[in-house]
């Protein structure tokens, strides 16, 4: 599915930012690694407050070090260990009543399209189905994605068969592919960061961009 626009009201949306994974590649603490200036963790803040009327957190540690994001911090369901789909369904349940949508932002994926939550939001309602993924250079990204409360029960059956894969819970939905297109000019969006080098990749990206190299 290519983006669109939707003339229709649109719906309030949650984020959930992604920050449980242990960062092994990384070397550990992996939300709290700067780049730019900023950390991980408070880019992707930045970004899904600019496009959500609600942002929590998705992790497992102690809610203590995340104290100074002043963000809502939600467990994994129906346990720790589930992978980002137990984060998903943790921020289901999480949401709230005002509030049908929710959208996953990767913690390590710190650059998004400006309009991707408006975009998977529209690709979700359009095929009138409860999840949508974006798509970017012919590569598919499942945890950037929308998912709409009523795909709780659906995830919790996949968890409960101990199959945590995100793909196949997007797949069993018939989840939307919302395709975002290559720009010149434009930090590369969906450049996901899991390695030192992949950091410091980043770091020059960004370097170059505010130099003017970017556009």
């Amino acid at each position: 599915m290519t983006r669109s626009s939707d003339t229709r009201a649109i719906p309030k949306t949650a984020a959930l930012i992604l920050a449980g994974g242990e960062g092994r590649r990384m070397g550990g603490n992996k939300p709290f690694r700067e780049v730019g200036g900023m950390t991980l963790l408070a880019r992707v803040i930045k970004a899904a407050r600019t496009q959500c009327d609600h942002v929590m957190i998705s992790s497992n540690e102690d809610t203590a070090i995340f104290a100074e994001n002043d963000v809502p911090v939600v467990r994994d369901l129906p346990k720790a260990g589930q992978g980002p789909l137990g984060g998903v369904l943790g921020g289901l349940d999480a949401l709230p009543g005002d509030i049908d949508w929710l959208v996953s932002f990767p913690v390590d994926c710190p650059i998004v399209p400006d309009d991707m939550v408006a975009q998977l939001l529209n690709g979700a309602r359009n095929a009138d189905v409860k999840a949508a993924f974006a798509s970017h250079a012919d590569r598919d990204h499942y945890l950037s994605s929308i998912w709409h409360r009523g795909s709780a029960p659906v995830i919790a059956r996949q968890l409960a068969d101990d199959n945590r894969r995100v793909g196949a819970a997007l797949r069993v939905m018939d989840a939307a592919k919302v395709t975002f297109p290559v720009s010149d000019g434009v930090l590369e969006p969906f450049t996901n960061v899991n390695s030192p080098e992949d950091l410091n990749a980043l770091h020059k990206m960004l370097s170059g961009f505010v130099g003017g190299k970017g556009g």
